[in-house]
Protein backbone atom coordinates (compact mmCIF):
# COMPACT_ATOMS: atom_id res chain seq x y z
CA UNK A 1 0.00 0.00 0.00
CA UNK A 2 2.94 2.29 0.70
CA UNK A 3 4.54 1.72 -2.69
CA UNK A 4 1.08 2.31 -4.32
CA UNK A 5 0.77 5.70 -2.66
CA UNK A 6 4.59 6.56 -3.58
CA UNK A 7 4.04 5.73 -7.10
CA UNK A 8 0.78 7.82 -7.55
CA UNK A 9 2.24 10.81 -5.99
CA UNK A 10 5.89 10.54 -7.80
CA UNK A 11 3.35 10.49 -11.08
CA UNK A 12 1.38 13.40 -9.92
CA UNK A 13 4.39 15.55 -8.90
CA UNK A 14 6.19 14.56 -12.97
CA UNK A 15 3.10 15.65 -14.40
CA UNK A 16 3.56 19.40 -12.72
CA UNK A 17 7.43 19.02 -13.40
CA UNK A 18 6.24 17.94 -16.90
CA UNK A 19 8.69 15.11 -16.11
CA UNK A 20 8.56 11.02 -16.14
CA UNK A 21 9.60 8.88 -13.14
CA UNK A 22 11.87 6.62 -12.30
CA UNK A 23 11.94 3.74 -9.82
CA UNK A 24 14.16 4.05 -6.83
CA UNK A 25 14.11 0.89 -5.45
CA UNK A 26 12.82 -2.86 -6.79
CA UNK A 27 9.60 -2.55 -5.10
CA UNK A 28 8.73 1.17 -7.36
CA UNK A 29 10.32 -0.79 -10.25
CA UNK A 30 8.23 -3.86 -9.84
CA UNK A 31 4.98 -1.40 -9.54
CA UNK A 32 5.72 1.04 -12.38
CA UNK A 33 6.35 -2.43 -14.94
CA UNK A 34 2.91 -3.80 -13.25
CA UNK A 35 0.86 -0.32 -14.44
CA UNK A 36 2.74 -0.27 -17.64
CA UNK A 37 1.47 -3.83 -18.22
CA UNK A 38 -1.86 -3.00 -17.43
CA UNK A 39 -2.36 0.02 -19.54
CA UNK A 40 -2.20 2.88 -16.81
CA UNK A 41 1.50 3.72 -17.82
CA UNK A 42 3.82 3.90 -20.72
CA UNK A 43 7.55 3.30 -20.56
CA UNK A 44 8.90 5.81 -23.14
CA UNK A 45 12.26 5.42 -22.24
CA UNK A 46 14.19 2.53 -20.77
CA UNK A 47 13.72 3.06 -17.14
CA UNK A 48 11.26 5.44 -17.47
CA UNK A 49 7.57 6.24 -16.33
CA UNK A 50 4.54 8.42 -17.21
CA UNK A 51 0.77 8.19 -17.17
CA UNK A 52 -0.36 7.09 -20.39
CA UNK A 53 -3.39 9.21 -20.84
CA UNK A 54 -1.35 12.62 -20.55
CA UNK A 55 1.54 11.10 -22.55
CA UNK A 56 -0.97 10.74 -25.22
CA UNK A 57 -1.72 14.69 -25.05
CA UNK A 58 1.59 15.51 -25.42
CA UNK A 59 3.40 16.31 -28.93
CA UNK A 60 7.03 14.64 -30.11
CA UNK A 61 8.57 17.67 -29.15
CA UNK A 62 7.14 17.64 -25.26
CA UNK A 63 7.99 14.12 -25.25
CA UNK A 64 11.55 14.48 -25.28
CA UNK A 65 11.66 17.27 -22.98
CA UNK A 66 9.82 15.44 -20.52
CA UNK A 67 12.38 12.46 -21.04
CA UNK A 68 15.66 14.76 -21.35
CA UNK A 69 14.35 16.38 -18.15
CA UNK A 70 14.34 13.65 -16.50
CA UNK A 71 17.46 11.49 -17.78
CA UNK A 72 19.00 14.92 -16.28
CA UNK A 73 17.76 14.15 -12.79
CA UNK A 74 19.20 10.49 -13.27
CA UNK A 75 22.17 11.99 -14.75
CA UNK A 76 23.31 15.59 -13.86
CA UNK A 77 26.74 15.62 -15.89
CA UNK A 78 24.90 14.99 -18.81
CA UNK A 79 24.68 17.60 -22.03
CA UNK A 80 22.22 16.90 -24.42
CA UNK A 81 23.11 18.01 -27.60
CA UNK A 82 21.74 17.22 -31.88
CA UNK A 83 17.76 17.25 -32.31
CA UNK A 84 17.48 16.73 -28.47
CA UNK A 85 18.97 19.69 -28.20
CA UNK A 86 17.26 21.43 -31.04
CA UNK A 87 14.15 20.56 -28.99
CA UNK A 88 15.53 22.27 -25.92
CA UNK A 89 16.69 25.30 -27.30
CA UNK A 90 13.15 25.65 -29.24
CA UNK A 91 13.96 25.27 -31.90
CA UNK A 92 11.20 24.55 -34.96
CA UNK A 93 11.82 21.33 -36.08
CA UNK A 94 9.57 17.54 -37.14
CA UNK A 95 8.94 15.61 -34.20
CA UNK A 96 10.39 12.47 -36.26
CA UNK A 97 13.48 13.64 -35.06
CA UNK A 98 13.32 12.29 -31.74
CA UNK A 99 13.80 8.56 -32.26
CA UNK A 100 16.96 8.26 -29.95
CA UNK A 101 18.19 10.75 -27.17
CA UNK A 102 21.46 12.33 -27.98
CA UNK A 103 24.44 13.50 -25.17
CA UNK A 104 27.45 14.81 -26.44
CA UNK A 105 30.66 13.42 -24.83
CA UNK A 106 34.37 13.77 -25.13
CA UNK A 107 35.51 9.89 -25.02
CA UNK A 108 34.46 7.62 -27.58
CA UNK A 109 34.85 4.82 -24.38
CA UNK A 110 31.90 3.48 -23.15
CA UNK A 111 28.56 2.37 -24.18
CA UNK A 112 24.72 4.52 -23.73
CA UNK A 113 22.41 2.23 -22.62
CA UNK A 114 18.32 2.21 -24.45
CA UNK A 115 17.80 4.54 -26.91
CA UNK A 116 20.90 7.56 -26.10
CA UNK A 117 23.05 7.94 -29.25
CA UNK A 118 26.28 9.67 -28.12
CA UNK A 119 28.10 12.60 -30.52
CA UNK A 120 31.71 12.81 -30.09
CA UNK A 121 32.97 16.24 -29.02
CA UNK A 122 36.83 16.75 -28.15
CA UNK A 123 35.68 19.54 -26.41
CA UNK A 124 32.66 20.55 -24.51
CA UNK A 125 31.10 23.36 -24.17
CA UNK A 126 27.70 23.32 -22.35
CA UNK A 127 24.91 26.19 -21.48
CA UNK A 128 22.12 26.12 -19.65
CA UNK A 129 18.51 26.06 -21.43
CA UNK A 130 15.34 25.53 -19.76
CA UNK A 131 17.28 23.90 -16.55
CA UNK A 132 18.97 21.48 -18.91
CA UNK A 133 22.54 21.25 -20.51
CA UNK A 134 22.95 21.72 -23.79
CA UNK A 135 25.53 22.26 -26.05
CA UNK A 136 25.21 25.71 -27.42
CA UNK A 137 22.86 27.09 -30.39
CA UNK A 138 25.74 26.83 -32.94
CA UNK A 139 26.99 23.68 -32.33
CA UNK A 140 23.44 22.34 -32.34
CA UNK A 141 22.98 23.49 -35.44
CA UNK A 142 26.30 21.63 -36.87
CA UNK A 143 25.20 18.66 -35.25
CA UNK A 144 21.66 18.48 -36.66
CA UNK A 145 23.09 19.80 -40.58
CA UNK A 146 25.43 16.80 -40.20
CA UNK A 147 22.48 13.91 -38.76
CA UNK A 148 19.50 15.21 -40.51
CA UNK A 149 18.75 15.18 -44.15
CA UNK A 150 18.00 18.76 -45.45
CA UNK A 151 14.45 18.67 -45.02
CA UNK A 152 14.54 18.16 -41.67
CA UNK A 153 17.19 20.74 -40.80
CA UNK A 154 16.33 23.46 -42.60
CA UNK A 155 13.31 24.30 -40.12
CA UNK A 156 16.23 24.23 -37.52
CA UNK A 157 18.03 26.76 -38.90
CA UNK A 158 15.41 29.09 -39.98
CA UNK A 159 13.95 29.15 -36.54
CA UNK A 160 17.37 29.77 -34.70
CA UNK A 161 18.12 32.62 -37.16
CA UNK A 162 14.99 34.26 -36.69
CA UNK A 163 15.25 33.78 -32.87
CA UNK A 164 18.52 35.57 -33.10
CA UNK A 165 20.20 32.75 -31.30
CA UNK A 166 23.34 32.63 -33.26
CA UNK A 167 25.02 33.71 -36.56
CA UNK A 168 26.21 32.29 -39.48
CA UNK A 169 29.92 33.06 -38.85
CA UNK A 170 29.39 31.61 -35.17
CA UNK A 171 28.27 28.14 -37.42
CA UNK A 172 31.12 28.48 -39.38
CA UNK A 173 33.42 28.65 -36.71
CA UNK A 174 32.33 25.58 -35.34
CA UNK A 175 32.58 23.95 -38.53
CA UNK A 176 36.24 25.28 -39.13
CA UNK A 177 37.05 23.32 -35.79
CA UNK A 178 35.85 19.62 -37.19
CA UNK A 179 37.88 17.36 -39.07
CA UNK A 180 35.31 16.18 -41.74
CA UNK A 181 33.49 17.46 -43.91
CA UNK A 182 30.51 20.51 -43.37
CA UNK A 183 28.82 20.86 -47.04
CA UNK A 184 25.82 20.10 -45.97
CA UNK A 185 26.20 22.70 -43.30
CA UNK A 186 26.98 25.48 -45.96
CA UNK A 187 24.24 24.18 -48.11
CA UNK A 188 21.57 24.92 -45.26
CA UNK A 189 23.61 28.35 -44.48
CA UNK A 190 22.84 29.26 -48.24
CA UNK A 191 19.03 28.61 -48.09
CA UNK A 192 18.50 29.48 -44.13
CA UNK A 193 16.07 32.46 -44.05
CA UNK A 194 14.87 33.53 -40.70
CA UNK A 195 11.73 35.31 -42.53
CA UNK A 196 10.70 31.98 -42.13
CA UNK A 197 7.36 32.30 -40.20
CA UNK A 198 7.20 28.40 -38.57
CA UNK A 199 8.34 25.08 -39.20
CA UNK A 200 5.69 23.90 -41.70
CA UNK A 201 6.96 26.69 -44.01
CA UNK A 202 10.89 25.76 -43.74
CA UNK A 203 9.74 22.23 -44.93
CA UNK A 204 7.42 23.26 -47.42
CA UNK A 205 10.22 25.55 -49.06
CA UNK A 206 12.90 22.70 -48.25
CA UNK A 207 10.66 20.57 -50.60
CA UNK A 208 10.89 23.05 -53.05
CA UNK A 209 14.25 23.42 -53.18
CA UNK A 210 15.36 19.89 -53.28
CA UNK A 211 12.99 19.96 -56.48
CA UNK A 212 14.79 22.95 -58.23
CA UNK A 213 12.25 25.10 -58.02
CA UNK A 214 13.16 28.88 -57.92
CA UNK A 215 13.85 29.65 -54.75
CA UNK A 216 10.23 32.02 -53.45
CA UNK A 217 10.06 35.64 -52.05
CA UNK A 218 9.12 34.84 -48.27
CA UNK A 219 6.74 37.10 -46.25
CA UNK A 220 6.08 39.67 -48.68
CA UNK A 221 3.35 42.30 -48.16
CA UNK A 222 0.95 43.36 -51.05
CA UNK A 223 -0.80 46.92 -50.21
CA UNK A 224 -4.43 47.86 -51.67
CA UNK A 225 -2.88 50.76 -54.08
CA UNK A 226 -6.49 52.99 -52.87
CA UNK A 227 -5.83 52.37 -49.37
CA UNK A 228 -2.45 51.76 -48.06
CA UNK A 229 -3.78 51.00 -44.40
CA UNK A 230 -4.81 47.77 -45.75
CA UNK A 231 -2.34 44.81 -46.84
CA UNK A 232 -1.52 41.24 -46.68
CA UNK A 233 1.61 39.42 -46.47
CA UNK A 234 2.00 36.10 -48.20
CA UNK A 235 4.19 33.07 -47.11
CA UNK A 236 5.64 32.78 -50.92
CA UNK A 237 6.12 34.88 -53.99
CA UNK A 238 7.39 34.80 -57.74
CA UNK A 239 7.70 37.46 -59.71
CA UNK A 240 8.33 37.13 -63.06
CA UNK A 241 8.76 39.57 -65.95
CA UNK A 242 5.16 40.96 -67.67
CA UNK A 243 3.72 40.85 -63.98
CA UNK A 244 3.36 37.17 -63.85
CA UNK A 245 3.20 36.95 -60.16
CA UNK A 246 2.25 33.50 -58.05
CA UNK A 247 1.35 33.45 -54.60
CA UNK A 248 2.18 30.68 -52.79
CA UNK A 249 0.14 29.86 -48.91
CA UNK A 250 1.31 27.45 -46.80
CA UNK A 251 -2.05 26.18 -44.25
CA UNK A 252 -1.40 24.37 -41.56
CA UNK A 253 -4.22 22.44 -40.05
CA UNK A 254 -3.75 25.02 -36.78
CA UNK A 255 -5.01 27.67 -38.90
CA UNK A 256 -8.76 25.87 -38.80
CA UNK A 257 -8.57 24.76 -35.31
CA UNK A 258 -6.54 26.24 -33.39
CA UNK A 259 -8.38 28.81 -30.82
CA UNK A 260 -5.49 30.67 -30.73
CA UNK A 261 -5.05 31.23 -34.49
CA UNK A 262 -8.54 31.56 -36.04
CA UNK A 263 -9.64 34.15 -32.66
CA UNK A 264 -12.42 31.15 -32.20
CA UNK A 265 -14.45 31.87 -35.17
CA UNK A 266 -15.70 28.54 -36.94
CA UNK A 267 -13.60 26.85 -39.81
CA UNK A 268 -16.60 28.33 -41.95
CA UNK A 269 -15.81 31.76 -40.83
CA UNK A 270 -11.63 31.16 -41.60
CA UNK A 271 -12.36 29.65 -44.80
CA UNK A 272 -15.03 33.45 -45.38
CA UNK A 273 -12.15 35.35 -44.82
CA UNK A 274 -9.72 33.37 -46.30
CA UNK A 275 -11.86 33.96 -49.64
CA UNK A 276 -12.04 37.53 -49.32
CA UNK A 277 -7.90 37.29 -48.65
CA UNK A 278 -7.78 35.46 -52.41
CA UNK A 279 -10.12 37.92 -53.74
CA UNK A 280 -8.56 41.05 -52.59
CA UNK A 281 -4.68 39.43 -53.62
CA UNK A 282 -5.84 38.80 -57.38
CA UNK A 283 -7.62 42.82 -57.30
CA UNK A 284 -3.83 44.15 -56.52
CA UNK A 285 -2.19 41.99 -59.07
CA UNK A 286 -1.66 38.86 -57.90
CA UNK A 287 -1.99 36.38 -61.18
CA UNK A 288 -1.83 32.69 -59.10
CA UNK A 289 -2.70 31.59 -55.88
CA UNK A 290 -1.70 28.23 -55.05
CA UNK A 291 -2.69 26.56 -51.52
CA UNK A 292 -0.34 24.10 -50.51
CA UNK A 293 -1.43 21.77 -47.36
CA UNK A 294 0.56 19.65 -44.80
CA UNK A 295 0.03 16.82 -46.61
CA UNK A 296 0.60 18.02 -49.68
CA UNK A 297 4.44 18.98 -48.24
CA UNK A 298 4.95 15.30 -46.69
CA UNK A 299 3.77 13.44 -49.48
CA UNK A 300 6.20 15.77 -51.87
CA UNK A 301 4.55 14.89 -55.35
CA UNK A 302 1.29 17.09 -54.85
CA UNK A 303 3.62 20.16 -53.88
CA UNK A 304 5.55 19.57 -56.63
CA UNK A 305 2.47 18.93 -58.94
CA UNK A 306 1.14 22.58 -57.90
CA UNK A 307 4.13 24.24 -58.35
CA UNK A 308 4.59 22.91 -61.82
CA UNK A 309 0.94 23.74 -62.59
CA UNK A 310 1.42 27.21 -61.72
CA UNK A 311 4.14 27.51 -63.78
CA UNK A 312 6.95 27.92 -61.64
CA UNK A 313 10.71 27.20 -63.53
CA UNK A 314 12.49 24.63 -62.27
CA UNK A 315 16.34 24.24 -62.92
CA UNK A 316 17.12 22.47 -65.59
Amino acid sequence: MKTHHTITDKLMRAQQQRSCVFAANDAEGKALRRRTRDGELVSPHRGLFIDARYWDTLNGSEKALHIARTLQERHPTWVFAGPTAAAIHGFDHQWSIHQSVYIAVTSNSGRCAGSVRRIFMPSLVAVTVQGLRVTPSARTLVDCALMLSFAKALPIFDSALRKECCTASDIRSICASLHRGTDAVERLLTYADPMSENGGESLARAVMIEAGFEVPQLQRVFVDPRNPREWYRVDFVWAFPGGYTVVAEYDGMAKYVNPTMTGRRTIQAVVNQQSERERKLYAWGVSKIVRIGYDDVVRRQPLIDKLDDAGIPRAV
